[in-house]
């Protein structure tokens, strides 16, 4: 293989004469091309979270890790189930000690299929057998490990098939080359009207798709370059750009698709213009089931309890009554102080249905456009910091967080009593709250800061229509050490533990950078600009009520004017 002697020719551009003047100066080509290392670490690693080691029990994890598996068409609850029924099939590098990479994205990709109403098959592609790809309406292969020994079963059968196929990352060059890796395959050439050329580390920070500039974080670098020798066959999709040079970034021939680098690798949770958009519009053709584009926005008021001030809670809910914009109101039903941080030391609860206030205040809010979710029980966990002060709304209720020596968050594993039982019966007391205080039926869910397990979704799933918090992907590596991904989506997917799950692409409102990096109105407007590339693509956001009115009026505005709709997330079809 490339990077260890094998050669490859330079890339042809255009023209038979060109090939023939080529073939008289030979040139030798690895595959390894400009700015690359010689042994490439997988594609996808950044990112990725490590939970501490010895500080979980597996057992709670059991059934629910990335891996190989089949996941039957979802049905929503709450939303109509499209009217088709397509399978894919999703192969991932499964070899090496980094194997459990490619599984952990498979999985990942079988969720954002979901939006589509397909069932999904995941599966190692060293364990691919003669003919498979003919029983899925389409496929996919998740290249994380450079120089897989790919099957030859699977190499034949690729370039065979006639229905869709998507090939991302990794060693494409194992069939857009001879075997003996010293020339072009011309049956791939001849099928799909380009060839590949090389991997490329010369760094590319922005993607250009429909018109829509994207960004690439930079972690990783590489990608792998395409030439196109047939345009009446071939086109580029979206093209990688810097300063000075353009190459393509996703190529289509036929009915192969190949994007250039793993688009799920590193889609920052603080930005939502990144190239992972141009990955998630494509499945509209890849799947064949292209989705009504209807520029729908979702909007959250996050982190509501009984301290919440009335007069700032009417305001807001002035303001979008007056902007026609209906929202959601993120209410944690039992606010939590157990050490006194916010009451000079003495512990304080309260219990929302004890507030008159409060519930008066909910209620004018619901009367002026607002639907009520949970947003956890009391969000945060016992009487410690978990990982800040045991406040409600500053800690993790579902998770152990804590920080490490350099001040920074580092989720040690499920909170000890972390069980279906114990979840279930800290959510009815939620609902009971919930009830006491008028409102009986609580349809939503956001689970605080993201963090929960397995056990804890499945729970939710039974519990809810819907949620609006993103979901962690769970791996395990050959040393048993349990890694977590979180899963961004542009459009609503049904998790593979049942959750129906609302998009948020825009991040938070956050003027003083308390995330790392300075999130503005404008900001998150641009982002839903970037959404907008994608067909089904939804600008969902959300905005903490003690932020005042100006930049939610901002905020609101500048996303209606780039063309989208605010609706009830309860009332959404996809």
């Amino acid at each position: 293989m490339g990077g260890r002697g094998s050669m490859a020719p330079e890339p042809m551009h255009a023209a038979s004469g060109s090939s023939m003047r080529m073939a008289q100066h030979t040139r030798t080509w690895s595959v390894l091309g400009p700015h690359m290392s010689k042994n490439p670490r997988p594609l996808g690693i950044n990112g990725i979270k490590t939970l501490k080691p010895g500080h979980f029990k597996m057992a709670d994890f059991v059934g629910k890790i990335a891996r190989p598996g089949t996941t039957p068409a979802a049905v929503r609850k709450g939303h109509v189930t499209p009217a088709y029924s397509s399978t894919a099939l999703v192969l991932y590098d499964s070899n090496t000690t980094y194997g459990w990479i490619g599984g952990m994205y498979a999985y990942q990709i079988g969720n954002l299929l979901s939006h589509f109403g397909m069932t999904v098959t995941r599966q190692g592609v060293e364990t691919y057998k003669t003919g498979q790809l003919a029983n899925y309406n389409c496929a996919f292969y998740v290249g994380t490990i450079y120089g897989n020994k790919l099957p030859a079963a699977f190499k034949t059968d690729v370039v065979a098939d006639t229905n869709p196929f998507c090939w991302t990352g990794y060693n494409l060059w194992e069939i857009a080359w001879n075997a003996q890796q010293t020339g072009w395959n011309n049956g791939f050439a001849t099928n799909y009207g380009f060839e590949f050329a090389y991997l490329d580390g010369t760094g590319y920070p922005s993607v250009v798709y429909n018109g829509t500039t994207l960004t690439k974080q930079q972690l990783d670098p590489v990608q792998g370059d395409t030439t196109i020798i047939n345009p009446q066959i071939a086109t580029v999709l979206a093209t990688s750009t810097n300063l000075t040079t353009s190459v393509p970034y996703i190529t289509r021939g036929a009915n192969f698709w190949y994007v250039a680098d793993n688009p799920m690798e590193y889609v920052p949770t603080d930005r939502g213009d990144d190239r992972y958009l141009a990955f998630c519009d494509i499945l509209n053709d890849i799947t064949g089931v292209p989705m009504p584009h209807r520029a729908q926005a979702a909007l959250r008021i996050e982190d509501v309890s009984a301290i919440c001030p009335s007069a700032t809670l009417r305001s807001l809910a002035d303001t979008l009554y007056a902007l026609n914009v209906p929202y959601v109101v993120c209410c944690i039903p039992d606010y939590m102080d157990p050490l006194g941080v916010y009451n000079n030391g003495t512990p304080l609860e309260i219990q929302m249905q004890n507030s008159s206030q409060f519930v008066s205040d909910l209620e004018y809010m619901q009367a002026e456009g607002a639907q009520i979710i949970m947003h956890g029980v009391t969000h945060q966990y016992s009487n410690v910091p978990n990982p800040v002060n045991g406040v409600s709304a500053d800690d993790v209720e579902f998770f152990v967080v804590q920080y490490n020596s350099n001040g920074v968050e580092q989720a040690i594993g499920p909170v000890p009593t972390d069980s279906s039982s114990w979840v279930t019966n800290r959510l009815q007391g939620g609902f009971a709250m919930m009830s006491a205080s008028g409102f009986s039926r609580v349809v939503g869910w956001n689970t605080p800061h993201y963090f929960a397990t397995p056990v804890d979704y499945k729970v939710f799933a039974k519990q809810f229509d819907f949620c609006m918090d993103r979901v962690l992907t769970y791996a395990t590596d050959n040393a048993s050490n349990l890694h977590y991904l979180i899963q961004p989506s542009p459009y609503v997917f049904t998790d593979e533990y049942g959750n129906v799950r609302v998009p948020e692409t825009l991040g938070y409102c956050d003027p003083n950078g308390t995330s790392g990096i300075v999130n503005l109105p404008a900001n998150m407007v641009g982002y839903a600009n970037a959404v907008s590339c994608v067909r089904g693509g939804w600008a969902g956001m959300y905005y903490h009520w003690f932020l005042g009115t100006t930049m939610l009026q901002q905020l609101v505005q500048g996303v209606q004017a780039a063309g989208f709709t605010f609706e009830m997330p309860s009332s959404s079809s996809q």
